[in-house]
């Protein structure tokens, strides 16, 4: 199966500060950005493969992820895609009510001390490295995302990087 990856990814924060002194006025305006195209492709600044989910985590469950047989469904096909290097993730907690969490990159499932982010309702997690990514191997190749509230919790999901999709 051959696949051509088509990338574009942005983030965002911008503030303006503004204060009034004894004397005069002081303000800042900060902008921090990144904005890349990236390129097709399996070497620095490139990725050839994504993939992405809306998942519904009852409550008390953990979602195991394996990078190395992500189910692939796009066009209508079976199959599934093989993540070599991971370079891009982002997880959106789509849920409104209080109180309804996930932890994303717990330790294991019975263990959810140890997390990479916690997004509460209406949070997202982003991570990028298109330059080089993180190899993906035995040791790291599943991701767990915990639902520790009382309620069930939707998410997307959305990974890019590295990989080879395969029909069967």
């Amino acid at each position: 199966m051959a696949v051509t990856a088509s990338l574009s990814t942005n983030s965002r924060l911008t503030f303006s500060l503004a204060d009034s002194p004894a004397v005069g006025s002081i303000s800042q305006a900060v902008e921090i950005k990144s904005s890349r195209t990236v390129d097709n492709g399996t070497g620095a600044g490139q990725a050839n493969a994504a993939w992405t989910a809306r998942v519904t985590l009852a409550a008390g469950q953990v979602y195991s992820l394996d990078l190395t047989a992500l189910p692939m469904t796009a066009f209508n096909l079976g199959g599934k895609l093989t993540l070599a290097t991971l370079k891009d993730v982002i997880v959106v907690n789509n849920e409104t009510t209080a109180g309804r969490y996930l932890l994303y990159g717990v330790i294991s499932p019975a263990d959810v001390t140890g997390y990479a982010a916690r997004l509460n309702r209406g949070a997202d997690y982003r991570w990028s490295d298109y330059q080089d990514g993180v190899a993906i191997g035995a040791g790291n190749k599943t991701v767990y995302i915990a639902n520790p509230s009382n309620g069930s919790v939707t998410f997307d999901i959305a990974l890019a990087g590295v990989g080879t999709y395969s029909d069967t």
